[in-house]
């Protein structure tokens, strides 16, 4: 029988899971936990593994950068017809992000590899044309999209770095004022601030570029910025490369979070979301956002440090960086967002609970039950609930889910057959939109 957090995990993360990373969660019995639901507030479900198979078959994959990889699966790709794909494209004019349909936004991007390879100059330069050059550029980019997608780390490994190092070496002996250079070697350094140089140089050479723009907002809000960090979402925005609905969803996210608690985030949307939030239109300025790819940082790192956050000694950022800085900073009321792979989760599940669009990180019980009821009836917008009007849109509001089913069983157990009828009416709803109905249906029957 499984628990509600591992449901919850398996089916709601959706940002930045492909269905090709999903593995199955392990079952597990945790008594500990709250989770186990058998008196009447401990809130969770139990299920059969035989529902989890059904649930785990139809997950989204959403996440901008995961987007950017639907054609890369690992060391398995075929290297010749990428490389000629790659020298066809390199002749053509660059293609541009725009505003568009959601549709014609992702078909644009399941295109493109990288900054370099998607905004080649209309007609291409010497050095685009030597025998390495190929090599030099598939190189990183695979390297890099192969290191944005892993599910349990956000560093790249020893191989990808090296793969990255080693292509930075080509360009900068053979190309040292290109775009691929100055790009490739601030990226390369993952957020290392005093590479910043670069970036402005690749920024000069490709002003409209939008992976270019993701690398300047991701360092202004590192070295927090905030006005010159809204000025680049605002393009991502302008482009399409970031998504309108997700700045919906991230006003609920940061309404999840308790008052001055900690966000940590895990992807593009949700970081670049829940930041333009909190910096446009002020929604809980009191919540602190942790990014786990911005702390690939040392400078990142050192700021919260003088917050007085504390850090795991390791240097990867990955599931046990994540288990080892909840445990650190415990009484800083941690969540964690919802859209974060479930891998991350499987270290600390005894401690998380489901409270809205997150999961919050206790040490002690905690009765979650009182903060969703609260957060459903007076705390969230839920626009997303009420007016999902694209695909995207109606896929994230399956986060609803946890939180609506959690609400629905206690109701049952109190026999308050009315809260029930309401929030079936939700439940439905959303189940229908995000296209889970049937899967949900026999959650429900199944207690």
């Amino acid at each position: 029988m499984l628990r509600l957090l591992q449901i919850c995990i398996l089916i709601f993360s959706v940002f930045g899971v492909s269905a090709q990373q999903e593995t199955p969660v392990p079952a597990t019995n945790n008594n500990s936990n709250t989770n186990n639901l058998e008196p009447l507030n401990n809130n969770s479900f139990n299920y059969t593994l035989e529902e989890e198979k059904v649930i785990s078959q139809d997950t989204i994959t959403l996440d901008t950068e995961a987007d950017k990889a639907k054609e890369i699966k690992g060391t398995s790709i075929n290297r010749d017809r990428k490389v000629k794909k790659a020298e066809s494209r390199s002749l053509k004019p660059a293609p541009k992000y725009r505003s568009a349909t959601l549709e014609e936004a992702e078909e644009e991007k399941s295109l493109e590899m990288s900054a370099a390879e998607d905004a080649m100059p209309p007609s291409p330069n010497a050095y685009q044309m030597a025998p390495g050059y190929q090599d030099a550029n598939y190189g990183f980019t695979n390297s890099k999209i192969e290191s944005s997608q892993q599910t349990m780390q956000r560093s790249p490994s020893i191989e990808q770095q090296q793969e990255m190092d080693d292509a930075v070496g080509y360009f900068a002996t053979n190309a040292p004022n290109s775009f691929e250079y100055h790009y490739f070697n601030y990226t390369s350094g993952n957020y290392d601030v005093t590479r910043i140089d670069n970036l402005r140089e690749a920024e000069k050479i490709m002003p409209d570029n939008s992976d270019v723009h993701a690398q300047l907002a991701a360092y202004n809000i590192i070295i927090r910025d905030a006005d010159s960090a809204d000025i680049y979402i605002d393009k991502m925005l302008t482009s399409g490369r970031l998504n309108a609905n997700t700045l919906v969803y991230a006003e609920d996210l940061l309404l999840s979070v308790p008052s001055q608690g900690v966000l940590i985030t895990h992807g593009f949307d949700d970081t670049y979301s829940a930041y333009k939030k909190q910096q446009d239109e002020g929604v809980r300025e009191d919540v602190t956002l942790i990014s786990l790819d911005f702390l690939q940082s040392d400078f990142y790192r050192r700021l919260l440090r003088e917050d007085g956050f504390a850090f795991p000694e390791q240097d990867v950022i990955d599931v046990n960086y994540l288990k080892a800085f909840c445990e650190l900073n415990a009484s800083k009321s941690i969540s964690i967002s919802m859209t974060t792979p479930k891998e991350y989760f499987l270290l600390i599940q005894s401690n998380l609970y489901v409270t809205g669009l997150v999961f919050e990180y206790h040490q002690e019980v905690y009765n979650n039950f009182s903060r969703n009821e609260e957060l459903w009836n007076t705390g969230l917008s839920k626009h997303l609930i009420d007016d999902a009007k694209d695909e995207k849109s109606k896929q994230l509001s399956a986060n609803y889910l946890p939180m609506l089913l959690q609400l629905r069983k206690v109701y049952g157990q109190k026999e308050e057959n009315q809260k029930v009828k309401e929030i079936d009416k939700a439940i439905d709803k959303v189940s229908l939109q995000c296209k889970k109905y049937d899967q949900v249906q026999k959650l429900k029957s199944s207690y």
